[in-house]
């Protein structure tokens, strides 16, 4: 076994609802693995980083947007990467802002606001799919619109 096999990043992602009942997609760019996917807002914790602080910084460096609720916690995920050497285990967050308007940082090259169900049908990568459908299963358990 190499020192390198067991490794984890512990990371956070954000699926962010606006008042229109729609979330925030980001197309990361190229060279950004997994690259020119549509994806939900997050990343890595740092070491030592509280995870609600890691939550805020990653949406405010990844969309500027800073004025969200984190309304509660939907999902917990195992990224397996190719090598083993870099498995992500994280949590994602269903958040709510009032905000509509985004400034990407160089990470992603578009964004889209989108209602759940569009989100899951152009999902190509199978956490950002597990993410939105326990999210689309949670409003419909609590009769949220």
């Amino acid at each position: 076994m190499n020192k390198d096999e067991g490794r984890f990043t512990f990371c956070v992602a954000a699926i962010i609802e606006n008042q229109d009942n729609e979330i925030l997609l980001l197309k990361r760019a190229p060279g950004n693995i997994p690259e020119n996917i549509w994806d939900v807002v997050g990343g890595g914790v740092e070491q030592f980083e509280d995870p609600f602080d890691g939550l805020n910084r990653e949406i405010i460096e990844e969309t500027g947007i800073k004025d969200f609720d984190i309304i509660k916690a939907i999902d917990v995920f195992h990224w397996f990467q190719e090598d083993g050497s870099f498995d992500m285990i994280g949590m994602t967050f269903w958040c709510k802002t009032k905000s509509t308007e985004v400034v990407l940082s160089n990470e992603h090259v578009e964004y889209k606001w989108v209602k759940p169900e569009k989100a899951l049908e152009i999902s190509t990568h199978h956490i950002v799919t597990s993410n939105l459908e326990k999210f689309i299963a949670e409003k419909r358990r609590i009769g949220s619109n």
